[in-house]
């Protein structure tokens, strides 16, 4: 092989290892259950909203996905966590509500598909605002990749607060099989019979193992028209998260009224 030749063959060796990084990289990144819109910036608007999907990725270890649990957290009682280290290290303020650092609980809308589940129901706070929703009858197989869409309206930060963004941690679980609360273990990444993404260290058996795992959804504050206060310095993030309380009477599917899941 000629000096040319061997140039030509490194760059396309070089390229073709390049192309498989990036590939797996990419399936790396896309291996958790995540929102495909994860962001937004803050907004007053009162019919605003956004307009984002669950992306359900992979299945329970062999066992196809056959249902998914999507909420976001009630603010009359969610937990709340503030960090000026983008959650490195983080404090839970005494006394902290949700509404300290937001105008207006998100709410949110299904965009009704069928494409993998053909039965969605509502998930509604006690003043009957939807936050969430549950899926199934349908079967989502190895391999594929599903997305649930949905809207969350718009919200505002509040102008006293200090935060610069609010990171929302809805809570998800993608059901593989149906089973009582026997055959279920947040902490357990491997578990077959169901995958949580949700907030650890909550206090309920659908915690996930760590902070790696939740899809946040973070409104970032606009500080031309609504500066921090002075007294701020930079500011600071906070992050809300659905209480136990919430996760316990939200996350069990019911069909008019009686549990299904997790079995009693």
């Amino acid at each position: 092989m000629d000096i040319s030749n061997l140039k030509k063959h490194k760059k396309l060796t070089l390229g073709i290892t390049a192309a498989v990084l990036l590939v797996f990289c990419g399936q790396q990144a896309m291996a958790h259950t995540r929102l495909t819109v994860s962001s937004t910036p803050e907004s007053s608007s009162a019919h605003g909203s956004t307009q984002t999907a669950v992306n359900v990725p992979h299945v329970c270890g062999d066992n196809p996905v056959i249902g998914n649990v999507f909420f976001v957290p009630d603010t009359t009682d969610a937990l709340v966590q503030t960090s000026t280290d983008n959650f490195e290290n983080f404090e839970s303020p005494e006394g902290a509500g949700a509404l300290d650092y937001l105008v207006n609980p998100a709410f949110v809308r299904v965009i009704r598909s069928n494409d993998v589940f053909d039965t969605q129901e509502l998930i509604k706070d006690p003043l009957g605002n939807i936050i969430g929703f549950w899926a199934a009858g349908g079967t989502l197989l190895p391999n594929f990749v599903a997305q649930l869409p949905i809207t969350i309206s718009s919200v505002a930060i509040q102008p006293t607060s200090c935060a610069n963004e609010v990171v929302l941690v809805p809570a998800i679980a993608n059901i593989c099989n149906v089973t009582g609360v026997d055959g279920i273990d947040g902490s357990d990444s491997d578990n077959p019979n169901v995958d949580f993404w949700t907030a650890p260290g909550v206090g309920t058996i659908y915690d996930a193992p760590g902070w790696n795992y939740p899809a946040t959804y973070t409104i970032t504050r606009d500080l031309e028209n609504n500066p921090l206060p002075e007294s701020c310095g930079d500011g600071l993030s906070a992050r809300i998260i659905p209480s136990a309380a919430q996760i316990n009477r939200d996350m069990p599917v019911k069909i008019n009224g009686e549990q299904v899941w997790p079995v009693p």
